[in-house]
């Protein structure tokens, strides 16, 4: 097998990984920050604002040189420009025994893309 066949057979076979890849956005720490991923649901923050988000306990707060702003309900559309500062989604989490515990996942700009095939590419050079 070619890499050339690797990364067609990538986007060919698995064509929904392919397409949530080209959306998928990674903050300065590789932590994912947005993806449309049906198989990472709460992953990051929704594409939109969503005001419903605060009666849920979900907020999120922004420190950067353009905006700093507490307790406020964000999306990724309003932060996928920002170059510098933090980002904060705060929440309830109820996945560990004990009961919930408030949570705050901490994203820092820039934003970026992971790039599948050139990572293919790399690992192909390696080994």
């Amino acid at each position: 097998m070619t890499l050339e066949e690797l990364k067609t057979i990538y986007c060919v076979q698995f064509s929904v990984m392919c397409q949530y890849g080209a959306d998928t956005w990674n903050d300065a720490r590789g932590r994912i920050v947005f993806t449309p991923s049906k198989g990472l649901v709460g992953v990051g923050l929704p594409r939109k604002a969503n005001r419903k988000e605060l009666d849920n306990n979900i907020h999120y707060s922004t420190e950067s040189p353009e905006r700093t702003e507490y307790g406020i309900a964000l999306g990724w559309e309003e932060i996928k420009d920002l170059q510098e500062g933090v980002v904060r989604k705060t929440y309830l989490d109820n996945t560990l025994p004990g009961g919930p515990w408030e949570k705050t996942m901490e994203y820092q700009a820039p934003f970026t893309r992971p790039d599948r095939e050139k990572d293919y590419e790399e690992a192909w050079a390696f080994f």
